[in-house]
């Protein structure tokens, strides 16, 4: 695979789809890790502020995700969007021309629910990418 999109929210289900798609991953290929987080005009943030915070802590956890993985023979770049968690992934993957998305299926994330089982599940349904669910 020449470019993969990791959705990673910090989980171990994200860990371990991030994990996946370094073995799969070409030389020199592209590894996408993509963090979302719900838009501040949402109902969940009232306070423009927390959403601040959330949106720093994914950037920070994408930055040490990528300083974690270190040097290898192929390209890793990461993005924090906001909105809905599938769209979002389902977007990107068409805007980026991937050729797959992985994704963990389940576990508690450090940003809150947004890449668990439903987005796994709508993801599966709606993309026109293929998608791997790492259990």
């Amino acid at each position: 695979m020449k470019k993969i999109l990791v959705g990673f929210d910090g989980s171990e289900g994200s860990e371990q789809a991030l994990n996946r798609a370094m073995m799969l991953i070409d030389e020199y290929g592209e590894l996408i890790l993509l963090a979302v987080v719900p838009s501040p005009s949402e109902k969940t943030f009232v306070d423009k502020e927390i959403y601040s915070k959330l949106k720093k802590k994914a950037e920070r956890l994408i930055a040490d995700a990528i300083a974690d993985i270190g040097s290898h023979d192929f390209t890793i770049t990461g993005m924090v969007e906001q909105g809905d968690a599938a769209a979002i992934i389902i977007d990107a993957a068409s805007r980026l021309d991937v050729d797959l998305i992985v994704l963990g299926c389940k576990g508690l994330s450090e940003l809150g629910r947004y890449l668990i089982g439903s987005v796994a599940n709508k993801v599966v349904q709606y993309a026109h990418k293929p998608v791997m669910v790492v259990r």
